[in-house]
């Protein structure tokens, strides 16, 4: 028994230094609780969005894999080395490249999603690398060139961050392989460990036509993918703004301690007040823009508001707005 205990307490000690000192060009680790970890994505890496580690007790859980198998293997080590154990659970939290694309490194796990999650990648991820075949050198020889030629650090830090974005995609080409789900969440499943359990929530459409998050109730913990965003502007044209923000009211009941978006800094309860705002923001800017009949191309050069103006993603504001103009004025199909 002591024995035991005395294991315990070394392999605590060292999975503890090691969190601190685990180091990867594409990621940080960032321990929440005990036997819980944020991958937070570094600016100029190939992880791009955030991730999550969550030791169940005898097995170990992955949210979001990354848009490159690259940066993927340093979050299965990561993973299996602070938590001592296999990867059992593979969460997407959506369709997006950003969460996808790491799937191939964990095929000893299950892969879960909603079915129209993997219908989705199904149907868009050919179409995706085609197109990103014609177009990612020419994306990164221009990011190159806006790089040398910026002077303002904010905007550096940026193009960096999209520059990381397209050589993940461009190294990742020859190896990536698409990986789907092999395993169909519904509207919600409770995953049970010796140490925790996991609670997975999908509450349908919000960023995209189907988005699942991963709630721990004891920890008050929400990995929460794109349906939140921290300081940056979230992507409107895959969903629905007003599905949600009935989501983010519903998250809001949750309570959380700890919010890991899927881009961004580490939040709380009120970064969903923060997202339920911008929407409501936007929403009314174009509303007004309607009502003042406002064309099209008058829609797309609406200034950002100041208080969102240092955010990044900045160039999702006007496609934002048009998307939200096509859908008041019915011009866009939204099934």
């Amino acid at each position: 028994m002591k024995f035991i205990k005395s294991l315990f307490l070394v392999t605590f000690f060292i999975s503890n230094i090691w969190a601190q000192s685990f180091e990867s060009d594409h990621f940080r680790i960032k321990k929440l609780d005990e036997g819980i970890y944020a991958a937070i994505s570094k600016t100029g890496g190939y992880a791009i969005g955030n991730s999550g580690i969550v030791d169940l007790g005898d097995e170990t859980l992955v949210f979001d894999t990354f848009i490159s198998p690259i940066a993927a293997r340093d979050l299965k080590q990561a993973a299996e080395v602070l938590t001592g154990n296999k990867v059992k659970y593979v969460i997407n939290s959506h369709f997006h490249t950003d969460h996808i694309r790491g799937n191939q490194v964990f095929t000893d796990a299950d892969i879960i999603a909603s079915q129209i999650t993997r219908d989705l990648i199904e149907e868009y991820e050919p179409e995706e690398l085609e197109w990103e075949a014609k177009v990612i050198d020419q994306r990164i020889e221009t990011t190159q060139q806006k790089l040398s030629d910026e002077r303002d650090s904010a905007k550096v830090e940026q193009l960096k961050m999209w520059l990381g974005y397209y050589k993940a995609i461009k190294e990742s080409a020859t190896e990536y392989t698409i990986t789907l789900p092999n395993f169909i969440l519904k509207d919600s499943m409770d995953i049970h460990g010796k140490e925790r359990n996991a609670i997975l929530i999908s509450k349908g459409e919000a960023h995209t036509k189907s988005d699942v998050v991963l709630w721990l109730p004891d920890e008050k913990i929400l990995f929460s993918g794109d349906v939140i965003f921290i300081n940056h502007h979230p992507w409107l044209g895959d969903g629905s703004p007003d599905e949600w923000i009935i989501y983010l009211n519903y998250l809001k009941t949750l309570n959380p301690k700890y919010i890991v978006p899927g881009h961004g800094p580490l939040g709380n309860k009120t970064s969903i007040d923060q997202m339920i705002k911008y929407l409501n923001n936007i929403s009314d800017l174009v509303d007004s823009a309607i009502q003042n009949n406002f064309t099209e191309d008058e829609i797309k050069i609406i200034s950002i508001p100041e208080e969102y103006q240092d955010w990044w993603f900045e160039r999702f504001f006007p496609p934002n707005l048009v998307f939200l103009y096509k859908t008041k004025t019915g011009k866009v199909d939204l099934d």
